[in-house]
């Protein structure tokens, strides 16, 4: 008598209720069958970042902004699940390091961070410059042309740490320090920083605040070129997931499709 599969351990639609000497193929067959018809579940990510219009912002309850697009867009050509929220950014580059979240949109990819994250590729470039207001103000030739100058900054911002490096080269810079960069505009237009006021910040997003009081920028000396990326977390997103946000990337990159996001937000990329 010919050796038989023990029914007791079939399942329910009698898929191994046949003697050995059956051909395999229809149960090749019906395991690619159940392969072919088993959801897949998408993957679900935590993508935050700060309040920095353009790049990102909370309006209404929403969050908004050129590289929350670019991100959206990403995260939906991957079919992705992806939240995206706001925090502060220290409290976002701890999450970051923990792992309790996936992504920080919106960063500069420095080496200390490097420990804990993962960069994407360069989504937004925008320049760290020296404005005063159109009108008021004219060109400077060189940095030490800022000699006798009063700079608005925001504090512990990578502006705020080239502004005083600069200031080690020049006599007589006085910076003052402020909590954001709405109000670094708001006193370049009140004229609280003297005659010889000026800011500095990214190009980006002193001309998005400026925008929103009807004020005119003159930009003083051109600065340094900034990558902004988004930042993931070495201890949530594996290898796989990161090379798929990569290609994707830039995949929308090379198209063009990147910089059609970034245009809308007055951003662009490299």
């Amino acid at each position: 008598m010919a050796a038989s599969f023990d029914d007791s351990r079939c399942l329910p639609f009698d898929f191994c209720n046949h003697s050995i000497g059956d051909t395999p193929m229809k149960y090749a067959t019906l395991l690619m069958a159940l392969v072919l018809t088993t959801p897949v579940v998408a993957k679900d990510l935590s993508i935050i970042g700060q309040e920095y219009p353009p790049f990102n912002w909370n309006e209404g309850g929403e969050v908004k902004g050129g590289m929350v697009e670019v991100m959206k867009k990403a995260c939906e050509r991957l079919k992705y699940n992806c939240r995206f929220s706001l925090v502060p950014l220290a409290r976002a580059m701890q999450m970051l390091e923990e792992g309790s979240t996936d992504g920080v949109m919106s960063l500069v990819p420095t080496p200390d961070r490097t420990r804990f994250s993962n960069f994407s590729p360069t989504i937004v470039v925008s320049n760290l410059s020296y404005f005063g207001v159109k009108g008021k103000v004219k060109k400077l030739d060189n940095l030490k042309d800022l000699e006798g100058w009063t700079v608005g900054t925001v504090r512990g911002s990578a502006s705020f740490k080239l502004a005083v490096e600069h200031q080690r080269q020049i006599k007589n810079m006085n910076l003052v320090e402020e909590n954001n960069n709405e109000t670094v505009i708001k006193k370049l237009q009140g004229d609280r920083y003297g005659a010889k006021g000026a800011i500095i910040g990214g190009d980006a997003v002193l001309s998005y605040e400026a925008r929103k009081v009807n004020l005119e920028l003159e930009p003083l000396l051109a600065g340094e070129p900034q990558a902004f990326v988004t930042a993931f977390s070495k201890k949530s997103v594996d290898a796989a997931t990161l090379a798929e946000l990569t290609n994707t990337l830039n995949g929308m990159k090379k198209s063009g499709e990147m910089n059609s996001i970034l245009k809308k937000f007055s951003l662009q990329t490299d």
